[in-house]
């Protein structure tokens, strides 16, 4: 099994357990805590969480759709959370504080960045290349996962080369999509390998939207973009995504 296939399962298995430790969570809250103050702290949790969720969306610019699909979920994932913390608080006290640490430190995202931090170590010899782009655009490719010639130690992957040969088929619009897509698929992405396409293929993009739109392409980079913006506004004519 690759090691993409080995992280996923991983996740799997994290988020299983997770659930698993939840729904105890709550069920010691509904014999240990008081059914009022369960609902306060759902409602309260709930309505905070699902601020933040909003306002991450909004900072990300992601579409209508899915704003009311994410928050909604994370506010009550958060306040059903909150009350299962609250549950073994309840039932074991401060030892509740040992099992959070417990979760958040075997939880994919942190065992990912300490994956990634050996990794690289050793790889920060290699000689690299600069990456050929404006100034302006260098930030909006990681600055780890800078390009490498084809001739280097690892072939440029099958699908990245279906990538950069249909990018040219794209629509504006689909190619702006693709490009905010990309960048959630390179924040889920531990492998260095895998880093390094997903990279590649974001400067696909970037070369693209430039040879189609060089005007616009300059004002977007002069409006000092996000990395997982959406630049839809200055290569498309509709005025919501």
């Amino acid at each position: 099994m690759s090691m993409v296939g080995v992280g996923l399962l991983y996740e799997r298995i994290w988020r299983a357990a997770v659930g698993l430790l939840a729904t105890i969570g709550v069920l010691a809250a509904l014999v240990f805590v008081a059914p009022a103050t369960n609902l306060a702290v759902f409602l309260v949790a709930a309505f905070t969480i699902g601020a933040v969720c909003l306002s991450v969306g909004l900072g990300r610019d992601l579409p209508n759709t899915d704003l009311l699909r994410v928050v909604p979920r994370g506010a009550v994932i958060g306040g059903l959370c909150v009350i299962s913390v609250c549950g073994y608080a309840a039932a074991i006290g401060l030892r509740t504080l040992t099992l959070l640490l417990l979760v958040v430190g075997v939880s994919p995202p942190v065992v990912g960045w300490l994956r990634a931090g050996s990794a690289d170590r050793p790889a920060r010899t290699e000689r690299r290349q600069p990456i050929k782009l404006p100034k302006a655009s260098k930030r909006l490719v990681p600055r780890r996962a800078e390009p490498r010639h084809q001739d280097e130690d690892w072939p440029m992957p099958k699908y990245l080369t279906a990538v950069v040969r249909s990018v040219g088929e794209l629509s504006d619009e689909e190619l702006c999509l693709a490009w905010r897509r990309s960048f959630t698929q390179l924040e889920r992405t531990t492998s260095a390998d895998r880093r390094q396409a997903m990279a590649d293929v974001r400067r696909a993009y970037l070369d693209e939207l430039e040879r189609r739109h060089p005007e616009s392409f300059a004002s977007w980079l002069a409006s000092n973009p996000r990395a997982a913006g959406d630049p839809a506004r200055f290569f498309t004519h509709r005025a919501d995504h």
